[in-house]
């Protein structure tokens, strides 16, 4: 509702320009009227006025309350609007970095490269390999190349497990963002369940697919734990992770 519209105001408002006219008139038009024997009422208007003024002074000061408690609790209301608009952008603020911060993950995997070394009719070739198969076919590379995947130090040595390595501190990063996030938990769920089909479809072993997986794969020969052909590195870093999927 429009308040300048409001009866109310247009009352208001014909009281004040009648109320002026009247000041500014009275004045001129008294001197011009038969008035004089109203000297009489003189002291009758003078104790009129005595005790009416006290009461016209405190209708007064109880109007100044009213109109400062109507200004204060503009004012909260301002300032509640205010904080709600600086909330909403700094959910909004959040939000947009986790798309971010998704996009950043969803482009390293995509950008992920290996030279894989294939023969064809006797011939040797080198095929470029991009994302989620470039991963995994590197991974799977690594038990036949002279390097003892139980040993941080030298697989490190690889640019790939760097890149690999790279790529899930980012996702830690993200999951600790969720976390701490003030966002509603459907915004959780969903950029949760996002991340996790990402990973489970391009830096995950295949058998994570399998909720039973556990059962149908054999321990290492070499430290007795299950790590299925990862580095022990990547593979406990990729548990980690897989926690905070739920």
């Amino acid at each position: 509702m429009n308040i300048y519209n409001s009866p109310v105001t247009k009352i208001a408002f014909w009281v004040i320009v009648v109320g002026s006219v009247f000041c500014l008139l009275l004045p001129l038009f008294l001197p011009l009227l038969p008035l004089h024997y109203l000297k009489d009422y003189g002291e009758i208007g003078d104790a009129f006025g005595g005790i009416s003024n006290p009461f016209v002074q405190i209708l007064g000061s109880v109007v100044l309350f009213l109109a400062l408690k109507a200004q204060i609790d503009a004012n909260r209301i301002l300032h509640q609007q205010i904080e709600k608009e600086n909330t909403k952008e700094q959910l909004r603020h959040e939000l947009d970095q986790l798309h971010e911060l998704y996009m950043f993950v969803e482009r390293n995997i995509k950008n992920f490269s290996y030279d894989q070394e294939k023969t064809v009719d006797g011939k040797t070739q080198m095929i470029l390999l991009y994302s989620r198969r470039a991963i995994k076919c590197f991974i799977e590379d690594l038990e036949s190349l002279d390097v003892d995947i139980h040993k941080d130090d030298d697989i490190l040595r690889f640019d790939g497990v760097k890149e690999i390595m790279s790529i899930l501190n980012s996702v830690d990063l993200y999951f600790d963002k969720i976390k701490d996030s003030e966002i509603a938990p459907y915004h959780k769920s969903f950029y949760k369940t996002l991340m996790q089909h990402e990973l489970l479809f391009s830096v995950f072993p295949y058998q994570d697919l399998d909720n039973q997986a556990y059962l149908k794969q054999e321990h290492c020969p070499e430290c007795g734990e299950y790590h299925a052909n990862y580095p022990p590195l990547i593979y406990d870093r990729l548990q980690k992770i897989k926690k905070s999927f739920s």
